[in-house]
């Protein structure tokens, strides 16, 4: 009996070596999720906030999305993680595209432009990665809700971030913006001057957490920054955000904005809400997804200069 307990302990130590012996060599990466990979720090020695969630499909990718998350770009707001916003990237991979959604660094803790900056070095890090798991680096696309909206306007228009990185606008296949106020000159059309911006700043606010000044405020704005260089661009708008705030009348502006740069823009409106427009993209039928794959469908070539 003895020597039949100390066999099956010998053979259960031999299995458990090959075992591992076997983890080692096939990577095993995915957290219990076949085709996720959760938690990749995308700069080195990143901090908690500079994490994303990389899922792909079952083959090489046809093309990859970059999803950057709302919340106000406040550390009070949403995360990767949050029920809007966890099961995005699930649909596009279904459809034979990698998708990364990520966090980044948010105020009060740290100010702008640390978010922006963050964008870029995810986007430098899947890019990479796209091009390890068989995909084409440049059928990039930055797509972003809310706020993370506006992240993925000021980098595909203000060359700045991504020059950090060493990447530029025409490294980006497309830009899909969703949700968001994409024009910040719109309050010099309603007659508020530039005085009556800083004194908005005065006190206690949450644009003062964000941006520390005015003048990073006015700056960060896409409009400004429109030209020749900006990728293919789709917004959308939610059929219940059209007018409060003014997300279509600033939309429509910023791609008509585009189209007179020859860049090729579009806009549509689906339905819903702010929230359950992004919520439910994994829904069968859903129109968003159903727009922004048919717009990286279209294999949309890189502008060829900046």
């Amino acid at each position: 009996m003895r020597a039949f307990v100390l066999r099956n302990v010998v053979l259960r130590r031999i299995l458990n070596k090959i075992l591992l012996c076997f983890a080692l060599v096939v990577p095993v990466s995915f957290a219990g999720e076949p085709g996720i990979e959760r938690d990749m720090s995308y700069v080195s020695d990143g901090l908690p906030d500079q994490r994303m969630d990389v899922y792909w499909p079952e083959n090489a990718p046809s093309a990859a999305i970059l999803f950057i998350h709302g919340g106000s770009l406040q550390e009070s707001g949403e995360r990767r993680s949050s029920p809007v916003y966890r099961d995005v990237c699930r649909p596009f991979a279904d459809a034979g595209l990698a998708c990364a959604t990520i966090d980044y660094r948010l105020a009060p803790r740290y100010q702008w432009p640390a978010m922006p900056n963050d964008v870029a070095s995810a986007l430098s890090k899947l890019r990479a990665l796209v091009a390890k798991h068989g995909g084409d680096p440049q059928q990039l696309f930055l797509f972003g809700h809310s706020s993370g909206c506006h992240l993925a306007a000021v980098l595909a228009t203000n060359r700045t971030y991504l020059e950090l990185v060493g990447l530029k606008p025409s490294d980006l296949a497309g830009v899909i913006a969703m949700g968001c106020t994409l024009d910040r000159y719109d309050a010099a059309l309603r007659g508020i001057t530039v005085d009556q911006i800083r004194k908005s700043f005065e006190g206690d606010r949450e644009e003062v957490a964000t941006y520390g000044t005015p003048e990073n405020w006015m700056s960060a704005n896409p409009a400004r920054y429109v030209g020749h260089h900006v990728p293919p661009t789709l917004v959308l708008v939610a059929r219940s955000e059209r007018f409060m705030p003014p997300v279509l009348e600033q939309g429509a502006r910023f791609v008509r904005l585009l189209l007179e740069f020859g860049v090729p823009a579009e806009l549509e409106i689906v339905p819903g809400t702010h929230i359950n427009s992004v919520s439910s993209m994994g829904q069968p039928g859903n129109l968003a997804f159903k727009a922004i794959l048919e717009f990286v469908q279209k294999k949309q070539l890189p502008v060829k200069s900046d």
